[in-house]
Protein backbone atom coordinates (compact mmCIF):
# COMPACT_ATOMS: atom_id res chain seq x y z
CA UNK A 1 0.00 0.00 0.00
CA UNK A 2 1.65 3.01 -0.90
CA UNK A 3 1.82 6.08 1.39
CA UNK A 4 -1.23 7.87 0.58
CA UNK A 5 -3.06 4.86 0.45
CA UNK A 6 -2.18 4.54 4.29
CA UNK A 7 -2.70 7.71 5.16
CA UNK A 8 -6.30 7.33 3.67
CA UNK A 9 -7.07 4.23 5.36
CA UNK A 10 -5.97 5.37 8.81
CA UNK A 11 -8.79 8.37 7.84
CA UNK A 12 -10.91 6.31 7.19
CA UNK A 13 -11.74 8.03 3.66
CA UNK A 14 -10.59 5.12 1.38
CA UNK A 15 -13.90 3.51 1.27
CA UNK A 16 -15.34 7.16 0.74
CA UNK A 17 -16.27 7.31 -2.85
CA UNK A 18 -16.50 11.02 -2.77
CA UNK A 19 -12.50 11.35 -1.33
CA UNK A 20 -11.77 9.05 -3.99
CA UNK A 21 -13.35 11.11 -6.62
CA UNK A 22 -11.90 14.06 -5.28
CA UNK A 23 -8.55 12.59 -5.57
CA UNK A 24 -9.34 10.86 -9.11
CA UNK A 25 -9.90 14.73 -10.25
CA UNK A 26 -7.08 15.70 -8.39
CA UNK A 27 -4.91 13.20 -10.51
CA UNK A 28 -6.00 14.49 -14.02
CA UNK A 29 -5.61 17.55 -13.22
CA UNK A 30 -1.75 17.66 -12.19
CA UNK A 31 -1.29 14.90 -15.21
CA UNK A 32 -2.70 17.34 -17.43
CA UNK A 33 -0.35 20.14 -15.50
CA UNK A 34 -4.45 22.25 -14.41
CA UNK A 35 -4.12 24.56 -12.02
CA UNK A 36 -6.91 22.89 -9.07
CA UNK A 37 -10.54 23.62 -9.59
CA UNK A 38 -12.73 21.77 -7.40
CA UNK A 39 -15.88 20.41 -8.90
CA UNK A 40 -17.37 19.12 -5.77
CA UNK A 41 -21.33 19.77 -6.83
CA UNK A 42 -21.25 16.64 -8.27
CA UNK A 43 -21.69 15.40 -5.01
CA UNK A 44 -25.37 15.70 -3.21
CA UNK A 45 -24.92 16.02 0.56
CA UNK A 46 -22.20 18.73 2.19
CA UNK A 47 -20.41 15.84 3.97
CA UNK A 48 -19.76 14.46 0.18
CA UNK A 49 -18.67 17.55 -0.86
CA UNK A 50 -16.10 18.20 2.03
CA UNK A 51 -14.90 14.91 1.65
CA UNK A 52 -14.20 15.29 -1.94
CA UNK A 53 -12.82 18.64 -1.31
CA UNK A 54 -9.93 16.65 0.90
CA UNK A 55 -9.77 13.93 -1.56
CA UNK A 56 -8.74 16.49 -3.72
CA UNK A 57 -6.82 18.66 -1.79
CA UNK A 58 -4.57 16.21 -0.51
CA UNK A 59 -3.97 14.25 -3.85
CA UNK A 60 -3.62 17.68 -5.60
CA UNK A 61 -0.85 18.89 -3.26
CA UNK A 62 1.26 15.18 -2.89
CA UNK A 63 1.19 14.72 -6.85
CA UNK A 64 1.81 18.74 -7.84
CA UNK A 65 5.33 18.62 -5.28
CA UNK A 66 5.97 15.34 -6.67
CA UNK A 67 5.74 16.34 -10.16
CA UNK A 68 5.79 19.53 -11.16
CA UNK A 69 6.29 22.00 -7.89
CA UNK A 70 5.33 24.65 -10.49
CA UNK A 71 1.35 23.47 -10.07
CA UNK A 72 2.10 24.51 -6.74
CA UNK A 73 2.60 28.39 -7.31
CA UNK A 74 0.16 30.63 -6.98
CA UNK A 75 -0.44 34.36 -8.01
CA UNK A 76 -0.53 36.90 -5.28
CA UNK A 77 -4.19 37.42 -6.87
CA UNK A 78 -5.00 34.06 -6.84
CA UNK A 79 -3.71 33.67 -2.93
CA UNK A 80 -6.34 36.63 -2.10
CA UNK A 81 -8.78 35.23 -4.48
CA UNK A 82 -8.56 31.98 -2.74
CA UNK A 83 -8.66 33.62 1.38
CA UNK A 84 -11.45 35.76 0.75
CA UNK A 85 -13.52 32.83 -1.30
CA UNK A 86 -12.20 30.42 2.12
CA UNK A 87 -13.95 33.73 4.35
CA UNK A 88 -16.83 34.43 2.47
CA UNK A 89 -18.29 30.54 1.95
CA UNK A 90 -17.22 30.31 5.71
CA UNK A 91 -19.60 33.10 6.60
CA UNK A 92 -22.02 32.06 4.28
CA UNK A 93 -22.20 28.53 6.13
CA UNK A 94 -22.45 30.08 9.79
CA UNK A 95 -25.01 32.22 9.16
CA UNK A 96 -27.10 29.27 6.86
CA UNK A 97 -27.09 31.09 3.67
CA UNK A 98 -27.20 28.88 0.53
CA UNK A 99 -24.37 27.99 -1.50
CA UNK A 100 -23.93 31.35 -4.13
CA UNK A 101 -20.28 31.77 -4.70
CA UNK A 102 -21.30 32.92 -8.19
CA UNK A 103 -23.55 35.69 -6.31
CA UNK A 104 -20.79 36.96 -4.16
CA UNK A 105 -19.55 40.67 -5.25
CA UNK A 106 -16.14 39.43 -4.76
CA UNK A 107 -16.77 37.18 -7.26
CA UNK A 108 -18.85 39.35 -9.66
CA UNK A 109 -15.95 41.98 -9.50
CA UNK A 110 -12.79 39.48 -10.24
CA UNK A 111 -10.86 38.54 -13.27
CA UNK A 112 -10.52 34.87 -14.13
CA UNK A 113 -7.35 34.06 -12.10
CA UNK A 114 -8.64 35.56 -8.88
CA UNK A 115 -12.08 33.94 -9.96
CA UNK A 116 -11.01 30.23 -10.18
CA UNK A 117 -9.46 30.38 -6.74
CA UNK A 118 -11.93 32.25 -4.72
CA UNK A 119 -14.36 29.48 -6.28
CA UNK A 120 -12.23 27.08 -4.96
CA UNK A 121 -11.60 29.21 -1.79
CA UNK A 122 -15.79 29.60 -1.23
CA UNK A 123 -16.31 25.84 -1.86
CA UNK A 124 -13.68 24.44 0.93
CA UNK A 125 -14.93 27.32 3.62
CA UNK A 126 -18.71 26.47 2.78
CA UNK A 127 -17.90 22.49 3.08
CA UNK A 128 -15.19 22.00 4.65
CA UNK A 129 -15.20 22.10 8.62
CA UNK A 130 -11.98 23.75 9.77
CA UNK A 131 -10.59 22.95 12.90
CA UNK A 132 -10.39 26.46 14.24
CA UNK A 133 -13.48 28.43 13.41
CA UNK A 134 -12.01 31.95 14.27
CA UNK A 135 -11.81 33.48 10.48
CA UNK A 136 -8.91 35.56 11.15
CA UNK A 137 -6.95 32.64 11.76
CA UNK A 138 -8.20 31.34 8.40
CA UNK A 139 -7.54 34.13 6.32
CA UNK A 140 -3.95 34.46 7.81
CA UNK A 141 -3.18 31.12 6.63
CA UNK A 142 -5.32 29.28 4.06
CA UNK A 143 -3.28 28.75 0.67
CA UNK A 144 -4.32 26.95 -2.61
CA UNK A 145 -3.69 23.61 -1.61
Amino acid sequence: MSGHGARAAANGKQSDAAYRDGAYQAKIDVSERRKPHLACGRWSSDQDRASFIQGYEQTYRELAEARSPKLGTFTPAELTGFRHGVLDGLRHRKAAQPFQVSKTENYRNADLGYRQAYSNGYQQGYYSQPDAADLNTISQTSQPF
